[in-house]
């Protein structure tokens, strides 16, 4: 089996749907995995959920899939904008520069 990831999730119940949801849309796909049901084979230190993976099998699908899976209720992650991470730079560094100003004020005045 050969196919093009569209989509991850911890809950089999939701990748039922949505595999059955595609296929009524004459979409091939499949899934693999067994989601969280697997907790009782946890053992402490390991993660206790695993994914199922949602398969297409011919990548012309990926846009009908993806309206699939975003009718179902999937999390759609937004990209992260590059004026976001400058920013999150930015107040990192401001952070840094102001807690060893601080410092130096401090040992000024001991």
């Amino acid at each position: 089996m050969s196919g093009q990831l569209v989509y991850e999730t911890t809950d089999p119940d939701f990748a039922d749907r949505v595999v059955s949801a595609m296929r009524a849309h004459h979409i091939p796909c499949y899934r693999v995995g067994s989601g969280y049901r697997d907790r009782e084979y946890h053992f402490p230190g390991l993660p206790t959920e695993s994914q199922v993976c949602i398969y297409i099998e011919h990548d012309h699908d990926v846009a009908a899939a993806n309206r699939v899976l975003i009718e179902h209720g999937a999390i759609v992650e937004k990209p992260l904008r590059w004026w976001r991470v400058a920013g999150m730079i930015v107040v990192v560094a401001a952070a840094i520069l102001l807690s060893v100003a601080l410092m130096m004020l401090m040992r000024e005045s001991s």
